[in-house]
């Protein structure tokens, strides 16, 4: 009898051990997390790092561009005389770059001492290399000298530009003006440009 109270007693003993054991085994720390689990619906801007992909636009960009630079006119006539003249041309455009490989916008031009002016709207794509960008356009436009016709043209164009901050940038503009006529009429535009973003 003495014997088998023994073997009970010693295995209510292993028993309560193995019970207050398996209270102790969680650490605290492990509790403490358990308690305090992370949260994802905080303010804006409180999750840690920034996701996506920062060099592509992610709204829409209004902006106002100044051209100055220099304007080549070359026409050459049905009679084949041709004539080549070089002036200083200022321009004044205003977009909206909707996405990086999409923006719109409308300008003016003037032509100084041939008295032309050309009246544009057309599209843009850029390649955002921060600080650097590089950009395609290509405008339809009408171009109307003070004395003669007016005409329809098309002027594909290249630019480089880099960002002086988050609203001011400063960069090159080539462009070509094929201008549809009787004559064959062709303007090369090399300017300096100033862009700011609002």
């Amino acid at each position: 009898m003495l014997r088998w109270t023994t073997i009970a007693m010693l295995a209510l003993a292993t028993a309560a051990s193995a019970a207050d054991s398996g209270r102790r085994s969680t650490p605290p720390s492990l509790v403490l997390y358990a308690a305090e689990p992370g949260r994802t619906d905080g303010p804006e801007g409180s999750e840690y790092g920034r996701g996506g992909y920062g060099r592509f636009r992610s709204e829409g960009q209004l902006y106002v561009e100044g051209h100055l630079g220099s304007a080549t006119v070359s026409t050459e006539y049905e009679n084949g005389l041709e004539t080549e003249e070089t002036d200083l041309f200022t321009g004044l455009y205003v977009g909206y770059q909707i996405e990086n490989w999409l923006g719109f916008q409308v300008g003016y031009a003037r032509i100084a001492n041939q008295d032309a002016h050309l009246l544009s709207a057309g599209t843009r794509s850029v390649f955002d290399a921060s600080p650097f960008a590089y950009y395609l356009a290509i405008d339809a436009e009408i171009y109307a000298p003070t004395t003669g016709d007016s005409y329809f043209a098309l002027a594909p164009g290249i630019g480089a530009e880099v960002g002086l901050n988050d609203r001011l940038h400063v960069g090159l503009h080539l462009q070509r003006d094929i201008i549809f006529a009787d004559d064959s009429i062709g303007v090369n535009r090399l300017s300096a440009k100033v862009r700011f973003d609002f």
